[in-house]
């Protein structure tokens, strides 16, 4: 049974006010679904820190390499 817009941003809203206020419980809320998350899939949740972390590493690749031809390409000519 699904719940109505109504329900979903009370609900919604109650979570916020949970986690701004208590921010252990907020903590610990997340660990248990993400060992729920674990369980269910057979394999680690990736939180938003490390996949930020792995696109800042690839756009430091870029920039390297855009420099790199850059710098080339005024030796060469």
């Amino acid at each position: 049974m699904s719940m109505s817009a109504a329900e979903q941003r009370i609900l919604t809203e109650i979570e916020q006010t949970l986690r701004t206020q208590d921010l252990r419980f907020a903590r610990r809320i997340d660990a248990m679904n993400a060992a729920h998350a674990r369980a269910a899939t057979g394999r680690p949740v990736r939180n938003g820190t490390a996949k930020k972390a792995a696109l800042l590493v690839v756009a430091a690749i870029a920039a390297g390499m855009l420099v790199a031809v850059v710098v080339l390409a005024i030796f060469t000519t």
